[in-house]
């Protein structure tokens, strides 16, 4: 750590905005310092998990240990931003360039930052790529429950059709009479429930006889009128009458509305078993009779599903127009960025004089298209693609236009495949399949004979470093770029004839900062700053800093980098200098 001690005194790191060489033994903190500066600044991480737990490690628990505080000086820049806006600077930890050669992804990065007047273009169409592939997954799958809310519809729409035919069927068989015959029949058989009822109430009441004497009016309260009280005498009498008139009345009547509810009765039986003969001889059972009510209802709802239905057709019919013109704007932009990637690749080959050149592979990263290959969880499409060798899988379009026009041999499916893929693949299946995109894959290759070229997979180490590099260093990206020990696995040469030259080009375009023990790259490429650090047993701190005109500089370079004074004068003797 260089701030352990946060009591202790100031640590300030100069970096020169051209090229800053941070030099040492081993253990003296220069890694951490890149880490630390790379992890403060929340710069993005190695892609490798455990290079990426390294860095964390040694940023996190070596040089921001003892919770310092750090503070950033970048000259025009707004010191109130977030950090990694002031200072957006691009890391390479030690062997991550090696990791980046397989990474496809990395790979492309490099190369769209490789001709300035391509780079925005390229990132401007990789970003509207990614909306466009999100706006045709989202709409697939609005489309696929148009296609559930629309076959609904349409079942709606037969039900009510038949419920409709039906009824009419019903209609002619007399339906509407049965109907009035029920009812009525229901009606009588109402009336003389009704009429027992009341004969009951009637008979329940009791009426008080009117007393034979008067000399039973004491009984009544003595302030009572005599006139009222022979009122109230004769009212009683009155209704004692009138219930004994209604009791009659109801018993007679009863039995003349069970002959009416019998006659009724024998009319809706007669009635019910014409209409189920005319039925039966449409094709209707007896029970049929018993769904009116909800073919009723049913019938009703035909106009209000067939709006339903040409609604949600409309709404399809407009998506499926869109989805198309989704699928036809990214093929364009696809066609576009593959144009501006072979001016690209064209400027490799004439800037490295054919030494080094890229190769694209259309839609070769095929992992989208595999996964959903595995979705549809039939074992024979499984096995049929894995057979296939990486370089000649069919893409998702070649799939779609072989299912399409029958032609799936094409793609080296055996019939019982073919069967098997065809079965599976619905029109939703068919809609996911064309929304998914496979990104281009480009490989670098570096030329190893007179017209060999061998890809970057089958070079050594060093050699993935060396064309990573050289890509690196002549991209367009003005970013800082920050690199640990490039010379890793380098030989000289490569250094001499590619690193050195580049970065001298570079001074006044990028401001690069190296952790390095090689000599080469602090003296050759004329280094405007460096940093010569050494450590304790806990601490890191800087020995000597500044530029080479130094002569306390100088000599750091020779002890730490040529190996010391005697080393750098033996050397010099047994070349004959």
């Amino acid at each position: 750590s260089f701030f352990r001690n946060k009591d202790g005194p100031e640590t300030r790191f100069n970096l020169s905005p051209d090229l800053t060489c941070i030099i040492g033994g081993s253990m003296t903190g220069k890694s951490t310092l890149l880490d630390g500066l790379r992890v403060h600044a929340a710069a993005p991480l190695p892609t490798d998990e455990r290079l990426k737990r390294q860095v964390v490690a040694r940023g996190r628990d070596g040089f921001l240990a003892g919770a310092p505080s750090v503070k950033l000086e970048c000259p025009g820049q707004d010191p109130t931003g977030a950090v990694y806006d002031i200072w957006p600077a691009e890391f390479y930890a030690q062997s991550e360039l090696q990791r980046l050669a397989q990474d496809p992804n990395a790979v492309e990065d490099i190369l769209s930052r490789l001709v300035a007047e391509e780079t925005s273009g390229i990132n401007s169409r990789t970003q509207q790529l990614a909306n466009l592939d999100d706006k045709l997954a989202h709409l697939a799958k609005r489309l696929d429950k148009l296609d559930e809310d629309f076959a609904d519809a349409e079942q709606g729409v037969d039900r009510a059709r038949r419920a409709a035919s039906e009824l009419d069927a019903f209609a002619a068989a007399g339906i509407d009479e049965l109907h009035s015959a029920t009812a009525s029949h229901d009606r009588w058989r109402q009336a003389v429930q009704f009429a027992k009822d009341a004969l009951a109430d009637a008979r329940g009441v009791r009426v008080a006889e009117l007393p034979e004497d008067l000399e039973a009016m004491p009984l009544m309260p003595p302030a009572l009128a005599v006139e009222d009280r022979n009122a109230i005498y004769e009212r009683i009498a009155d209704v004692r009458d009138h219930v004994a008139l209604a009791t009659q009345g109801l018993a007679e009547l009863i039995p003349l509305i069970a002959a009416v509810v019998a006659a009724a009765e024998q009319h809706e039986a007669a009635v019910r078993e014409r209409v189920e003969r005319k039925l039966a001889g449409t094709g209707f059972d007896r029970a049929a009779i018993k769904e009116f009510g909800s073919l009723s209802r049913q019938a009703a709802l035909l106009e209000s599903r067939e709006a339903l239905r040409q609604e949600l057709q409309v709404q399809r019919d407009k998506d499926e127009r869109g989805f198309q013109r989704l699928l036809d704007e990214r093929e364009g932009v696809v066609d576009e960025q593959r144009r501006a990637f072979d001016r690209v690749t064209e400027a490799i080959r004439r800037d490295f004089g054919g030494r080094i050149r890229a190769r694209r592979q259309n839609e070769g990263i095929r992992a989208p298209l595999e996964a959903f290959l595995g979705s549809l969880k039939q074992k024979g499409v499984t096995r049929w693609w894995n057979d296939f060798g990486g370089d000649v899988r069919p893409g998702p379009q070649e799939l779609l236009d072989g299912l399409r026009s029958d032609s799936l041999a094409a793609v080296g499916m055996s019939k019982a495949v073919q069967q098997t893929f065809r079965a599976a693949m619905t029109a939703a299946k068919q809609r996911a399949l064309a929304a998914i995109r496979c990104d281009d894959q480009y490989f670098l290759e570096l030329k190893v004979g007179d017209s060999e070229y061998r890809a970057l997979d089958d070079l050594s180490g060093g050699q993935r470093v060396s064309v990573l590099l050289s890509l690196l260093l002549e991209t367009a990206d003005q970013r800082p770029l920050v690199i640990d020990q490039p010379e890793d696995e380098l030989d000289k040469r490569f250094l001499f004839d590619t690193v050195l030259p580049a970065l001298k080009r570079l001074k006044g375009r990028r401001q690069i900062v190296v952790a390095t023990h090689e000599a080469n790259i602090v003296v050759n490429g004329d280094a405007d700053q460096v940093i010569q650090l050494q450590a304790t047993a806990n601490n890191g701190e800087i020995a000597q800093a500044g530029a080479i005109e130094d002569a306390a500089v100088r000599d750091a370079i020779v002890q730490t980098v040529d190996g010391g004074a005697e080393a750098f004068r033996l050397r010099r003797m047994k070349y004959g200098f």
